[in-house]
């Protein structure tokens, strides 16, 4: 590698996934050239695309990844209890989730958990970067770093794993974004397929199958010159059935067969038996008329001829891992096809898309039409994943997709968060997740209006209706494309309380409430008015504007044309 001029800057990806997360990076001199890192532990020849996403507290420190000792209690899929609300039903007796939250130390919430773990991640990044580009070069060169989610998060969660990036270093002095994890991977794999299969108005869609999630979202090509562009066509959906409840449920078929003997094995001896099954048997599985005997190590249980225990290792036939996969393939198949089937549902918006027809001469409003399934993820490389959805999903016309699973699939997501970073974005319109609005006061009017809300405003003397909503975002109705919504507000106070809704709960949740710091205003912009009781007042006209990004959603607001992003958003 030629050395890289300080003057650029260095872009990486962090991909902090339930079950593996990854690190890539690129300096901006030699934007071509996106390096993985696949060393984790000092000392010993381990290379790996990613490494575990767990941690353990240990008497020495903390340990994470690769580094732990086999025999250390380990806290895993911390991340998903950054989302509590979603993930709940995950969280049953004997699963990964349940055990890491009976080993969280006391004092420290699962923010801080993940806290520690991205620290460790942040840690072995600059390590990485001072080794392979020099310590002068990493020092001087602006860092921007790229942080995946999954796209179906709550905005609370979202912020949470800000916060946690931030305490761990990735923002100190430093540049840090999110980015939804289909989106970085449909980036990535967008450049490597779309010379080949997918053309202007052809529409695709992501299932970024992961660990612990399922992520699945759709978009349409709009441009493919001189910048790839495409808009989201419909909310994305997930759920958690990624690979590791397979392995859940191969350890409920070793419990079914060999009962307490189950719970009498040593906890290294079940760790490298499942780690087995997790690496061998589970990843090569296709269904095979060739294969019907599948054998793991079961370490510290005896032979059993009525458990099917056969010189130490525990034999499984074709329809025993068949009924291990098929409730979670089931499961991915009917987000899959349930996203096909809203996107076919969707007209194409010629206005916006800018979607030209040659051979007919004008803007299409046809419906869309899936072209094809792009397979992404640890688990998106699964023969066994890909024929199932193959077999079973279908178009409304009675078409079968074309299922693309591009090479490196595992670390798409990563790769495609740094080419975010050198290439700035590539969706132009997305699909507003909620409905969003503000709570707001209006004119009274008799016999309308409850009575009970009705108040004389101190400020102006009009009489008011306390408690009404105005809506400025609706859900699936609005397409948020790169610029912000603007809702104008008059008000004497520096907080607003952000609420949403969607159409199918039918009720409003408060998820934030912003503060707007005032104090950056020039004196002159506030108007002096008196109120009914005869004290002066400060009266502040400004815009609040809010822009969809990919995974976050920027606050900002306008005063006579100035933008200002002195805006504070505090989740709950």
């Amino acid at each position: 590698m030629s050395e890289p001029s300080s003057l650029n800057s260095i872009k990486i990806g962090i991909d902090f996934g339930t079950t593996y997360s990854g690190i890539a990076w690129a300096h901006t001199s030699i934007p071509g050239e996106i390096n993985i890192i696949d060393k984790w532990v000092t000392g010993r020849n381990r290379t790996s695309a990613k490494a575990p996403s767990e941690i353990a507290y240990t008497s020495s420190g903390v340990k994470w990844g690769f580094g732990i000792p086999s025999k250390e209690p380990r806290l895993a899929w911390f991340k998903l209890l950054l989302d509590p609300t979603k993930y709940s039903h995950a969280s049953t007796a004997n699963s990964p989730l349940a055990r890491t939250q009976l080993l969280i130390p006391r004092g420290k919430k699962p923010v801080d958990v993940v806290a520690d773990y991205l620290s460790e991640l942040y840690k072995h990044t600059i390590d990485h970067l001072e080794k392979s580009l020099g310590k002068e070069v990493v020092e001087v060169s602006p860092l921007d770093f790229i942080l995946t989610v999954p796209a179906v998060w709550s905005d609370a969660a979202k912020d949470l794993t800000l916060q946690a990036a931030k305490s761990a270093g990735f923002g100190r002095k430093k540049s840090i974004r999110l980015i939804s994890e289909p989106e970085a991977a449909a980036v990535c794999c967008l450049k490597e397929i779309e010379p080949n299969h997918l053309n202007i108005g052809d529409t695709f869609v992501v299932a970024d199958c992961g660990g612990g999630t399922v992520d699945v979202i759709s978009y349409t090509i709009t441009k493919k010159s001189p910048k790839l562009e495409v808009v989201e066509c419909v909310a994305g959906t997930g759920a958690v059935c990624g690979s590791t409840v397979l392995n859940k449920r191969f350890e409920e078929l070793v419990r079914d067969r060999i009962g307490d003997k189950f719970d009498k094995m040593k906890y290294e001896g079940r760790l490298y038996m499942v780690k087995e099954f997790n690496d061998s048997l589970k990843r090569n599985f296709n269904d095979s008329e060739d294969e019907d005997i599948f054998t793991c190590p079961i370490p510290g249980v005896a032979d059993d001829s009525a458990a099917r225990i056969e010189d130490g290792m525990f034999v499984i036939d074709r329809d025993e891992m068949r009924e291990i996969f098929d409730p979670v393939v089931k499961e991915i198949v009917q987000l899959v096809q349930q996203q096909v089937k809203e996107v076919e549902k969707t007209k194409v918006n010629p206005s916006l898309e800018e979607v030209w027809i040659p051979s007919r001469g004008h803007f299409s409003r046809q419906t869309r039409q899936v072209k094809a399934l792009v397979l992404v993820g640890g688990f998106g490389e699964s023969e066994y994943l890909r024929s199932q959805l193959q077999n079973q999903i279908m178009t409304s016309d009675g078409r079968k997709l074309s299922i693309l699973q591009p090479p490196n699939a595992w670390t798409a997501v990563v790769r495609g968060a740094v080419m975010r970073g050198l290439e700035g974005g590539m969706v132009r319109i997305r699909k507003a997740p909620n409905s969003y609005g503000n709570s707001c006061s209006e004119p009274f009017i008799h016999g309308f209006h409850p009575e009970e809300d009705g108040y004389i405003d101190p400020y102006n003397g009009v009489y008011m209706c306390a408690g009404r909503m105005q809506w400025y975002v609706r859900k699936v109705k609005t397409e948020a494309a790169d610029y912000p919504f603007r809702y104008g507000v008059v008000t004497a106070s520096r907080a607003t309380t952000l609420r949403r809704t969607t159409p199918l709960e039918k009720r409003i949740r408060t998820t934030c409430t912003i503060w707007v710091d005032t104090s950056v205003i020039p004196r002159e912009k506030f108007m002096r008015r008196i109120g009914i009781t005869g004290q002066p007042y400060l009266r502040l006209e400004f815009d609040l504007l809010m822009t969809f990004q990919s995974a976050s959603i920027l606050y900002e607001f306008e005063v006579g044309g100035k933008v200002y992003r002195d805006v504070k958003a505090h989740y709950h």
